[in-house]
């Protein structure tokens, strides 16, 4: 009868709905989301130099531990690197779920400027002999493998200028750049002539790069300076990239130079004001914790974007503001309105002083 019927007919209705709900469900978990955890689990290990034969400086390391082959991204701290790189763990953490390998060098010790590209270089030749074969005898499965030549560096405030003064010198198998709020010279105010940039001129290497400054990076801290000071961070670094490759810029209007760390190192911040303004918002630990997801994001959907050559799935996220997670702005030089691609190339440096216009002493 036509009761029956139409109760035949809402019940297939309904598991037709049911399927096609399921269909939806799956697909939105292939879809790409930056800010969260991604695919792969990962572990984090802490190799010291101290027992470990030629290394001279201790790795904190965060890789996947499904089967693969993973890119490195070699990340210079905003310490000197003088302390273990936990302090950016649960950013790093976020990096490496996507199916990246992440390392940070440090050293308990008085670190000397003109040492820190040496020691890289160092580490940098230890690592591709004995890296992956060390952490197998951490632990990580044996079919984890590192990608000796598909290489990142990163840098965040001084350890920018630790990375862009080892590409002056040579690509190696660098094929992209971060740096975030880059900070040029070896103190905030300029006493200590050690400059990777000369203001007004282009730096001698291109390769795709990722730029994200904090919009309260100039504000001043308790010592009476700023971490990030504009005449030596930021834009003297944007204005010296090369024309000749891709770059993106992001500015984070309402975080400080160190609102991405683990919450108790940005607490330490905020409590010394050593680096001037962080977060202002009324939950801090909630706005710091959207921050990290979105550095975290950032940084894998650049380095997916030019290592996998995927502009469609990736660059959306590092290009339109409205699908940020924080405020932002975003400025672009893509010369050639073109995918990016895991290069970098060199020309020997220009015989000039690397020197500040001035020394800036409040």
């Amino acid at each position: 009868d036509y009761i029956a019927m139409m109760k035949s007919v809402l019940i297939q209705f309904l598991l037709f709905s049911t399927f096609l709900l399921g269909l939806n469900v799956a697909a939105d978990q292939d879809v790409f989301s930056p800010y969260q955890m991604g695919p792969y689990n990962s572990t984090f290990v802490e190799i010291g130099s101290l027992f470990t034969l030629g290394l001279d400086m201790s790795l904190s390391v965060w890789v996947p531990l499904e089967p693969g082959t993973y890119p490195i991204i070699y990340y210079l701290d905003g310490f000197d690197m003088l302390i273990p790189g936990m302090v950016y763990n649960e950013t790093l953490e976020q990096v490496a779920s996507h199916g990246f390998t992440v390392v940070i060098m440090w050293k308990v010790s008085v670190a000397n400027p003109s040492d820190k590209v040496p020691e890289f270089k160092d580490m940098l030749a230890w690592a591709e002999e004995h890296l992956e074969k060390k952490l197998h005898r951490e632990g990580v499965p044996e079919d984890v493998h590192l990608d000796m030549q598909t290489l990142i560096g990163g840098g965040h405030s001084s350890g920018a200028h630790g990375i862009v003064s080892y590409l002056q010198e040579t690509c190696g198998n660098f094929k992209a750049l971060i740096l975030q709020d880059p900070v040029d010279g070896a103190d905030p105010y300029g006493i200590i002539h050690d400059f990777a940039i000369t203001p007004g001129e282009k730096l001698n290497f291109a390769l795709p790069t990722y730029h994200l400054s904090a919009g309260l990076d100039p504000t001043t801290g308790a010592a009476g300076t700023s971490c990030a000071p504009d005449w030596l961070s930021n834009e003297r670094f944007w204005n010296a990239l090369s024309d000749e490759a891709p770059r993106w810029s992001i500015n984070a209007t309402e975080y400080g130079h160190g609102d991405f760390l683990n919450l108790e190192a940005a607490l330490i911040l905020v409590e010394t004001r050593l680096c001037g303004d962080s977060y202002q918002g009324d939950d801090f630990a909630e706005g710091v914790a959207r921050y990290r997801a979105f550095v975290a994001g950032q940084m894998v959907a650049f380095c997916k974007a030019v290592l996998e050559e995927d502009c469609s799935s990736y660059l959306p996220e590092i290009e339109d503001a409205s699908r940020m997670s924080v405020a932002a702005t975003v400025r672009i030089h893509n010369p050639n309105n073109e995918c990016p691609k895991p290069s970098c190339t060199w020309k020997p440096m220009p015989s000039t002083t690397i020197m500040p216009t001035e020394i800036r002493i409040p």
